[in-house]
């Protein structure tokens, strides 16, 4: 156990001197002077970070170079370029565009490794399980490959392999973006607001559920069971007897891409009817089941013989539970209405607004944005300008959205595209309507109502029942003297570090001035073993406390802090 932490932590710093060597070469070399990482994580001279803070890329533009760094340093930064592209509150709405032509694609992985996985996962070899087992994968990814093969039943299905050791790698690269995150939160004082740690942990979570195939698989068949009366949607079988964490089989689908419009045309199919269909599904998803596709961009719909659409990769997902449908849908009615206090009042309902936002600011934003589409017709508002407007504001003011909101409405300007590309006069504001309408009726519904009336009765019945029992106890420990109030600090960690160095400092020169006061009485006494006719032990004091005077000054001077 020792050795194997040993040699992780021994890959950690290699790891983190490749990291560090991209942020130079791409010119964020002053990140890593202002983290001052060679005294915080790497320690003296165990690497030197002199030759890495150079550039060749400074005539890019920085969302670019940021963008083909993530690249460089591999799937798990690739990922987290990703999450970002959809999180206008965390980074600037250019960078969001930039990210979002984040590659993940590389070379695929050999065939002794595919096999070698797949026998891992199931103790057989390849031809005990398929009939035929393509050894080209038809794409590959950061994070896995996927083969087509036939089942010994017949059945035509396609195998998504995990890369091998990826969550070895990915758990190394998690753990140095936790140190970086805490870094940045203790030394960039402006990235506080941000939280960076807590950014790290929720894409901690996302990616670590994002490599486990079982995910997948469960996602799949809850989309079956939400569409399985739906005459307009397929939805893929997983073939669960042939699928672990790390190997995904599922049904292969005949269809054409929605991408691929001129074969949509040859096939006879109705391009405007596919549209249709395409928006109603992932409406539904959001309005109906608030369990929607997260990542259906043109590549992963498919057109069926039918007209019925088809969804692939369903390895990001999104939530949204009633109370956020709701507001979601106050809010997009609410511009339409040019009504900037119901947009404020659904953002308060949501708990989004702190006291860190200026209601003043937010206001004059929204009511420059609701102006901004006055007396335009409904079927002329396009959610691909829409949505951005409504997240650029909530950027600008620090409004602390859902992230699977922000997946939402990627989903849903995503949706749009496709259904323009289709059938260019598809009107996705006017197909919303209904969805919303439905929403608000519901909400408001007698029944909806009484349900709510219910839940607030229960709810007040259990408050009135624990309420004494509380309020004796509180009242018991306040006459025994025994009542303690706990508080948690925030932004005091810098000055706590501080004054940890200055109180170590003052210690340490402390102990210098006993040596050099006791080695000065032992040198007057004149009493022990003499060298050049002075007491060895006075001077043996002397040469230890002007070792350590001279350390303490070299200590100083690179802190740079006389």
């Amino acid at each position: 156990m020792f050795a194997e932490n040993l040699i992780q932590k021994i890959h950690n710093i290699q790891r983190l001197k490749q990291i560090l060597q991209v942020l130079g070469k791409y010119g964020f070399g002053y990140i890593i002077d202002r983290l001052d990482i060679e005294r915080n994580v790497v320690g003296r001279k165990l690497i030197s970070l002199a030759s890495i803070k150079k550039s060749d890329f400074f005539d890019m533009p920085v969302p670019v170079r940021i963008r083909k760094m993530l690249e460089e340093l591999g799937p798990t930064f690739i990922k987290f370029g990703q999450m970002l592209s959809i999180r206008p509150d965390l980074i600037p709405l250019e960078l969001c565009k930039e990210m979002e032509k984040l590659q993940d694609k590389v070379p695929p992985f050999s065939d002794e490794k595919v096999e070698k996985q797949i026998f891992d996962e199931f103790k057989k070899p390849i031809n005990e399980i398929f009939n035929t087992f393509s050894s080209s994968p038809v794409a590959a990814a950061s994070l896995s490959q996927v083969h087509l093969a036939e089942l010994k039943t017949g059945e035509k299905v396609v195998v998504k392999v995990q890369r091998p050791g990826l969550k070895k790698i990915i758990t190394a690269d998690l753990n140095i973006l936790s140190v970086l995150a805490q870094l940045m939160e203790r030394h960039i004082e402006e990235t506080r607001l941000y939280n960076p740690p807590e950014i790290v942990n929720e894409f901690r979570k996302t990616l670590l559920k994002e490599i486990d195939f079982n995910t997948e698989a469960r996602n799949i068949d809850k989309f079956r069971r939400n569409f399985k009366s739906d005459d307009n949607i397929y939805i893929l079988k997983v073939f669960h007897d042939l699928s672990t964490k790390k190997v995904l089989t599922m049904e292969q689908i005949e269809g054409i891409k929605v991408s691929k419009v001129e074969e949509i045309e040859k096939a006879g199919l109705d391009r405007k009817q596919i549209a249709i269909n395409g928006m109603d599904a992932v409406l539904k998803q959001i309005f109906t089941y608030g369990f929607f596709h997260a990542d259906s961009h043109p590549g992963n719909i498919f057109v069926l013989k039918d007209k019925r659409i088809a969804f692939i990769d369903f390895g990001m997902v999104g939530r949204i539970d009633e109370e956020t449908k709701m507001q979601l849908s106050n809010i997009l009615t609410a511009v339409i209405r040019q009504d900037v206090p119901a947009i404020i009042d659904s953002f308060i309902s949501m708990g989004t607004i702190d006291e860190e936002v200026s209601f003043k600011k937010l206001s004059l934003d929204l009511t420059d944005l609701v102006e901004s589409y006055y007396e335009i017709p409904l079927k002329e508002l396009k959610m691909d300008k829409v949505l951005p407007d409504i997240l650029n504001v909530i950027s600008q003011n620090k409004i602390k959205i859902p992230p699977d909101l922000f997946l939402l409405s990627r989903a849903l300007i995503t949706i749009e595209g496709v259904g323009k590309k289709l059938y260019p006069d598809f009107d996705a504001v006017t197909r919303t309507k209904p969805f919303v309408t439905k929403l608000i009726r519901q909400k408001y519904s007698p029944k909806m109502i009484a349900r709510e009336i219910r839940g607030l009765a229960r709810e007040l019945y259990r408050f009135t029942r624990i309420l004494p029992k509380d309020l004796t106890l509180i009242f018991n420990k306040i006459k025994k003297g025994k009542l303690k109030i706990e508080f948690e600090h925030k932004g005091l960690e810098n000055l706590i570090f501080e004054m940890d160095k200055v109180s170590n400092r003052i210690a340490f020169s402390v102990v210098i001035a006993a040596l050099i006061i006791g080695s000065s009485i032992v040198i007057h006494v004149d009493k022990g073993p003499l060298l050049f006719e002075l007491p060895v032990l006075g001077l043996i004091g002397f040469l230890f406390a002007g070792a350590m005077a001279l350390w303490l000054a070299i200590a100083i001077l690179r802190s740079g802090k006389l």
